[in-house]
């Protein structure tokens, strides 16, 4: 089946506009619920996201996606990367998407992580790659575990392309609805308090609680199949911690 996603962008370039935070994670939430359309589970079935991937249409563009997972993967500088998401004038149509298998050394968060980032960059990126047809192969390259959460900014500013990668990464791993509800449930079991605000979502007051907090953490990385660094990460971006 194919997956269709669409948002807006230039026709021309197939770039996409300027996007928000929240905008990306309402394409990530589309693309989830197509994964696991019927009640929603916090862990991702990853196998299952590589085998709903490999046919996609994005705002018109059909693009197969190639899906490698045990490659060796470097830089331009011949340097050993974490993951790579590219285009080849010999093979139109086509986005390859290989993870360091080695680099990433058996760490299924990171796998995770990873392959979320590169599928982000083949739903914003893919179309404007694939356009480049008939010239020299193009790649977007992840160095490393700390691209994935360092602030996207490049030599000249943000970087539009790893912002929505890492973002399109988190709400698809941890959407915030989902992570919102799996935070209250656990909190609670963990005896932590639950402010809440009123016609907003409840928001947790960690003040005082290290602990229990960081045990809270680790519990939600666990159930997300992410690291606790990860979950802190969203919990702040989705306001949902104070």
């Amino acid at each position: 089946m194919t997956l269709a996603i669409a948002y807006p962008h230039d026709h021309r370039t197939r770039e996409p506009r300027p996007m928000k935070a929240r905008e990306v994670w309402g394409i990530a939430d589309e693309v989830r619920r197509h994964l696991v359309p019927r009640r929603p589970t916090p862990c991702l079935d990853m196998e299952r996201v590589v085998r709903a991937t490999k046919s996609l249409v994005v705002n018109g563009t059909a693009i197969t996606t190639h899906w490698d997972l045990e490659r060796s993967v470097h830089d331009g500088q011949g340097r050993e990367a974490l993951g790579v998401t590219e285009v080849d004038p010999a093979l139109p149509g086509v986005v390859l998407i290989s993870l360091n298998a080695a680099m990433i050394a058996e760490r299924e968060y990171l796998k995770r992580s990873t392959l979320a980032h590169e599928l982000g960059h083949a739903v914003f990126d893919g179309p404007s790659m694939l356009r480049q047809a008939g010239r020299p192969a193009f790649a977007m390259v992840t160095p490393d575990e700390w691209h994935l959460t360092e602030p996207a900014r490049g030599a000249t500013g943000m970087d539009w392309r790893e912002f929505r990668a890492n973002e399109f990464m988190g709400a698809l791993l941890a959407p915030r609805a989902l992570l919102n509800r799996e935070l209250v449930r656990r909190a609670i079991a963990f005896g932590l308090p639950v402010r809440d605000v009123g016609a907003q979502e409840p928001i947790l007051s960690a003040s005082g609680n290290f602990d229990r907090m960081e045990a809270l953490l680790i519990d939600l990385g666990e159930r997300f199949g992410v690291s606790a660094t990860f979950i802190e990460y969203r919990l702040r971006r989705y306001a949902l911690v104070q």
